[in-house]
């Protein structure tokens, strides 16, 4: 074997599961997201700084810690040498990821030290960072490289499956990570203690993972509460949110709240204004006090929150805050194993990773510009949390950014490019987090398989858009689409619902909901309705009978559509009603508006 090969190492960093899965705030999703690819970038870095080239990430990327690009745990390079110069090149950067990883450590040990167990902390320290490496010669010729990428990617997964298990060392009689219960609670007494400043809750059970995730780092992440009530703070006046301000900023001195970035006209969590969630804030709070310090806490808060009370109260309802619900994004690149086969060189794929790349970067600015937050954007996949009124737009927009770069890449086979499919999972701020990310996955899987995993028989997986409600208190509704083009000739008020795509449709359903043309009770009623003709013989006179029955619904007193609108939402019904289940789809639809519509009423404020 040549003393100068060419080699190929593949590197899997992890863990996944620990730093982004199990979560219990926005916060510990968000730090743990952007924990595992600070870390991926510090492997990725010392790889490129040893001399070899970088294929996955970008490989001219930005690898500073802290700096804009995401890094996905999977690390793809070029280098040269013998096979113990690739068992140094692994070694460096294993430590550089275990080195980062303790940075973080470090910070989170010195704010809450007093309370800590120091040997069980050092202990799981020691033992968190899981790192693979594997690695093979690439050959000359034709096709060597897509052979060696191939080889790499088996060998890693062997080695994955080869893992060291260290010997557990845990303790009898101290209670496991609450979030995951994987690791023993590094708190002296085994539960948090009464601290006030460090985002900790009494009773909970943090490993030395979870205390990372919730106290390194200074910034705010945005709860999903503070995203849920962002279109009311939007639609509301100036003088309103000047007034709540005062009573705001004494929650946060009391650590009733904390100050979130972004949202400038309104940078509070938004409990602060949802009146229900008043008192569980202030039992929260109380917490996090001695027992003699809480009786004058406790008066702070009830202070604030009665200001509060007094501002929200003299407003109209329709103009308070409602029921904190929101989007959680989720979208997926589809195709893309395809696309990565199909490139026949490093130099295409160092090309196509800084692509991805473009779009991560991209992608994190669309979700801001329709005011929402990302948890991660990293390749192909974005994971954010929107408000109401802008999911769908945001949708649209990450949609057609991604097929916009990936244009090129067409398949040899069937001619397709890569596209992305989009899931948004609409539920309350105030479900376990972990449900919450349940729910989103389940929705982008539906806009990749269809409802019932149906789509790939019908020749239209992939390329999706599901949106699904989960209220409290009721099922799922669930509707799904392939992506059509977007109108752009200005006609999205006269072109046929029938040939619109879905986002614009619910878009166009939630506005007449906003506008109250339609009122809330119509989409169940008209659910109701369907029952009616299940089991009615399918043809013309079934088609007949719903379509004249579901156009008599519609022209009823409470539904007050214009001219136009009643001709526009007749031709969608002639186009598209047939049957019971089509009711129900129809049904289906105007549940899901409805819930954008409240948000796009909130955002109106004064305006509507």
């Amino acid at each position: 074997m040549s003393q100068e090969s060419s080699w190929l190492l593949q590197i899997s960093v992890g863990p996944v599961q620990e730093f982004i899965a199990a979560a219990r705030r926005t916060r510990d999703l968000w730090f743990g997201s952007f924990m595992l690819s600070e870390i991926s970038k510090a492997a990725a870095e010392a790889v490129r700084d040893a001399g070899a080239e970088l294929i996955f990430p970008e490989p001219n990327g930005d690898l500073r810690p802290k700096s804009d690009l995401n890094v996905a745990n999977v690390i793809l390079a070029r280098a040269s040498g013998d096979a113990e110069a690739m068992n140094v090149l692994a070694e460096k950067a294993r430590e550089a990821a275990v080195t980062r990883f303790k940075a973080f450590a470090d910070e989170a040990f010195k704010k809450a030290e007093r309370w800590i167990v120091k040997e069980r902390w050092d202990r799981q320290v020691e033992d968190v960072i899981e790192f693979y490496a594997a690695w093979t010669e690439i050959g000359t010729g034709e096709g060597a490289y897509k052979a060696a990428r191939q080889k790499v990617a088996r060998l890693l997964a062997g080695r994955k499956n080869l893992r060291d298990f260290l010997p557990h060392e845990g303790e009898f009689g101290i209670p496991k990570s609450s979030l995951d219960g994987l690791r023993e609670s590094v708190f002296r007494d085994g539960k948090v203690p009464a601290v006030a400043g460090l985002r900790l809750k009494e009773g909970e059970a943090l490993d030395s993972v979870g205390l990372i995730k919730r106290i390194a780092g200074d910034e705010r992440f945005p709860s999903v509460s503070r995203v849920a009530v962002d279109p009311w703070v939007r639609g509301a006046k100036e003088e309103t949110l000047r007034e709540l301000t005062p009573h705001c900023e004494a929650l946060v001195e009391a650590g009733a709240i904390s100050r979130v970035r972004g949202g400038e006209a309104f940078p509070y969590e938004g409990t602060a204004v949802l009146l229900s969630r008043h008192a569980a804030m202030l039992a929260e709070c109380e917490l996090k006090y001695r027992p003699e310090e809480r009786e004058v806490v406790r008066e702070k808060v009830r202070a604030a929150c009665r200001g509060i009370n007094g501002i929200l109260s003299a407003l109209k309802p329709q103009d308070s805050p409602q029921e904190p619900y929101f989007a959680l994004l989720v979208a997926d690149g589809d195709r893309m194993g395809a696309a990565i086969s199909e490139i026949d060189g490093i130099e295409g794929h160092q090309k196509f990773s800084s692509i991805l790349s473009k779009f991560a970067g991209e992608a994190r600015d669309i979700v801001k510009k329709f005011h929402g937050v990302c948890v991660y954007t990293g390749g192909d996949d974005v994971l954010a949390f929107l408000p109401l009124d802008t999911c769908l737009g945001c949708a649209r927009e990450l949609h057609e950014a991604f097929g916009e770069l990936l244009k090129a890449y067409t398949s040899s086979k069937d001619q397709r490019s890569p596209t992305l499919s989009v899931g948004i999972s609409i539920g309350h701020a105030m479900e376990d987090l972990e449900d919450l990310l349940e729910f989103g996955r389940g929705a982008e899987r539906v806009a990749k398989k269809g409802i019932r995993d149906e789509a790939a028989d019908q020749g239209v997986d992939r390329n999706g858009l599901a949106v699904v409600v989960r209220s409290r208190g009721s099922g799922a509704v669930v509707v799904r689409e392939q992506w059509r083009c977007k109108n752009t000739e200005g006609r999205e008020d006269t072109l046929a619902l029938a040939d619109v795509s879905l986002d614009e449709r619910l878009h166009y359903w939630a506005r007449l909901f906003s506008d109250g043309a339609i009122p809330n009770k119509f989409p169940y009623e008209l659910r109701g309705n369907a029952g009616f003709y299940r089991g009615w013989e399918a043809g013309e006179v079934l088609k007949a009978s719903v379509r004249d029955d579901i156009k008599r619904i519609f022209r009823r007193k409470d539904v007050t559509l214009s001219d136009e609108e009643k001709k526009r939402v007749e031709g969608y019904i002639d186009s598209r009603l047939c049957g019971h289940r089509d009711i129900e789809r129809l049904s289906d639809e105007l549940v899901i508006a409805q819930w954008i519509g409240f948000g796009i009423r909130q955002a109106k404020g004064g305006d509507r």
